[in-house]
């Protein structure tokens, strides 16, 4: 199936092209069908983790609870089975999300609302769909809508065959009949011969035999003329909520194929002018989507829908900032413009119907709506957030949106200004999610084993960022270290803030404490010590001296612990870089133990460098046919030296003469090259 492009209007035209084809089925067949095309829809991830939310009736079919809730459940039923392609949300949890930001629905078939609740829980799409009773069959239409794109990857029309089952369904207590004066409820009265009636037709049979009419017209676009004539003859059908749905599929066409006639822009800005209440039309919003496709709004088309983004209070405010602010071609000074005159608005408690709405809301609102453009982001942050009262929600979402914003910048120097937006929101502000908000943003700068992946953070997240962050933020990383319940979130924490030399009064001792510790006897205590200085990449280099003298303790009663503790010393001495004579031996002398302290010994005396290279020549030197894993170890060890280690290379030279150790050999010409490059 072909993706369409988060536009509604396309899934609508494609939706009453597939029910032109159906006829009536058992509903056993409908809903295996349906279910059917949900397990094999296209998805980004696999497994995709979908939300399904009650189908509920169209505005011109009476609501059955009852119904809604069967056809729901049954879907629900046909496709939970399918583990490997599908992970489903929690019903519970996705109706006390739609029940606390109250959404409708009927609005879920919308992009917007789908881009909204992606935003409120940890899904990939959402299943919505309606039902529309009629004479003889129920049309079902659903559809899946991606949360992170908007795309719909998956419509679908079907008619159920009207039997006493279904009917009962109907005829309980919870089905309303539609509410409608005489005059709304559309029947046409067909007469011939004078006052006989004949068989009546509704309004909406009558709307949908127009559009059927007129959309073999989209099928030939092919000169100016036949353009202007389908505009034409579009515009003598009104945008209502009535015939006007056939203006759907005109804007998808249009939209489609690039075309941008004038006449029928000037038709849609000046429909966009009589809807009272576009919070509750998705007219407005498709006609603002509409208006904007071509990356332009004029003077005309922005007081048009500046005007209906003014009677907007609902989540979807942020899609109109994104189609008449953030993705416009408007010069710089206009944008801002723009974004001035919104929160004056705003600050006149004239924004949002039916209530206005907050400053707050709208500032929100504002910044999801310029998402993809990040310089218009970042001003408006600058600008307008000191004039917020945030609370503790709210402050959670500005450190999200602070963080996103330095995710996305792309200048080293703006990040690292952005870094310090980051650190004095963190310093000014305390709510409930501060901690685990501070520790996940530092969790984004961790390498990963894979070196692709690496590339990337080392890009979008620079340590040397993350060591502005810590300085500034030092008293919050250390205040919130212990915040967590859980052990292994802790021990991580602490070993942050070891890192990159943050204090812990009581957890981390500092350089004093630990001598005294290390001096001791407690060899528990010690471990926990040289743990935590093994993860400082510059070590104390008061500590040398008492680290050296680990080396000369043996223990009776726990060997194990204290072997830990010499491995680990082996290794902060090589962050030091020692040059400790009395250390440089005792790593050579584990080399041969083909142990944990020999892997420590190994890396540490490359770390060491040119100040190991006598004491490793020496040794190299001593060394017998029957010792080809030492001499192999040491000149290996030689060998990433590198040019440094040039002053052994007349001892590997003997080696490689009289060895008869063919990796020995392989080992020393390689070394000898290492040198030489």
């Amino acid at each position: 199936m072909r993706w369409i492009k988060g536009f509604l209007i396309g899934g609508i035209a494609m939706a009453a092209l597939q029910a032109l084809a159906q006829k009536p089925k058992p509903y056993p067949a409908v809903t295996q069908e349906l279910a059917s095309r949900i397990i094999t829809a296209p998805a980004p991830n696999v497994p995709q983790s979908l939300a399904v939310v009650p189908f509920t009736a169209t505005p011109s079919s009476p609501q059955s609870q009852a119904f809604g809730e069967y056809l729901t459940e049954t879907i629900i039923g046909s496709i939970a089975g399918h583990p490997d392609k599908l992970k489903l949300f929690e019903r519970t949890r996705m109706d006390a999300i739609l029940k606390e930001h109250e959404f409708i629905l009927t609005d879920l078939m919308k992009p917007a609302a789908a881009l909204k609740i992606g935003q409120l829980a940890p899904i990939d799409a959402i299943l919505s769909g309606t039902y529309t009773r009629l004479k003889s069959y129920i049309e079902v239409s659903a559809r899946i809508i991606d949360v992170t794109s908007g795309e719909i990857t998956m419509s679908y029309v079907g008619r159920i065959k009207m039997n006493k089952n279904m009917a009962t369904l109907f005829a309980q207590p919870t089905a309303v009949p539609p509410v409608a004066t005489d005059k709304e409820k559309g029947t046409v009265q067909i007469t011939f011969n004078g006052n006989n009636p004949t068989t009546a037709k509704t309004t909406a049979e009558i709307c949908k035999e127009k559009t059927e009419a007129f959309r073999p017209r989209l099928n030939d676009l092919s000169t100016p003329e036949k353009i202007s004539a389908v505009v034409n003859d579009a515009m003598k059908t009104p945008f209502d909520h009535v015939c006007g749905k056939l203006h759907y599929e005109v804007m998808y066409a249009f939209t489609r194929f690039k075309l941008d006639p004038e006449a029928y822009k000037n038709f849609l800005v000046s429909t966009l002018d009589t809807i009272a209440y576009p919070y509750g039309d998705e007219r407005a919003y498709e006609i603002v989507r509409y208006i904007a496709n071509d990356g332009h709004i004029d003077a005309r088309e922005w007081k048009a829908g500046f005007a209906a983004m003014s009677r907007v209070g609902n989540y979807s405010l942020s899609n109109y900032v994104s189609q008449l602010i953030g993705k416009t071609d408007a010069p710089e000074a206009e944008q801002k413009n723009r974004v001035a005159q919104y929160f004056d608005l705003t600050a006149q408690n004239k924004l949002g119907l039916p209530r206005p709405v907050s400053f707050e809301f709208a500032f929100v609102e504002m910044m999801e709506g310029l998402a993809k453009n990040q310089g218009l982001r970042q001003y408006v942050f600058e600008t307008y957030a000191p004039r917020l009262l945030p609370d503790d929600k709210l402050k959670a979402t500005l450190f999200s949106e602070l963080s996103s914003m330095y995710k996305e910048e792309t200048t080293p120097a703006r990040k690292t200004e952005l870094i310090g937006w980051l650190a004095s929101f963190v310093n000014a502000n305390e709510y409930p999610k501060a901690h685990e908000q501070l520790y996940d943003f530092a969790w984004n700068f961790k390498m990963t084993y894979n070196e692709t992946t690496n590339a990337t953070i080392r890009k979008e997240f620079p340590e040397s960022d993350l060591r502005v962050l810590a300085q500034r933020c030092h008293e919050k990383f250390s205040n919130y270290a212990l915040l967590t319940p859980y052990p292994s979130q802790k021990e991580d924490r602490i070993n942050f803030c070891v890192r990159y030399n943050v204090a812990i009064p009581g957890v981390i001792p500092t350089v004093e404490e630990a001598e005294v510790i290390l001096r001791g006897n407690d060899l528990t205590e010690q471990l926990r010590v040289m743990k935590l200085l093994a993860l400082k990449d510059t070590p104390p280099l008061t500590l040398e001296n008492t680290l050296v003298n680990l080396f000369n303790k043996k223990s009776l009663e726990d060997k194990a612990t204290m072997n830990a503790i010499q491995t680990l010393a082996i290794s902060v001495l090589g962050n030091l870089k020692t040059t400790n004579a009395k250390a440089i031996d005792y790593m050579i002398a584990v080399l041969p133990h083909y142990g944990n302290d020999t892997e420590a010994a190994k890396i540490a005396l490359v770390k060491i460098g040119k100040p190991a290279v006598k004491a490793l020549s020496a040794r190299l030197d001593k060394t017998t046919d029957q010792e080809g894993g030492l001499q192999h170890q040491l000149i290996t060890i030689l060998g990433k030296i590198g040019k440094e280690a040039a002053a052994s290379e007349k001892s590997i030279q003997r080696i490689l003469t009289i060895t008869r150790n063919s990796e020995v050999r392989y080992a020393a010409e390689a070394a000898l090259q290492a040198m030489e490059n």
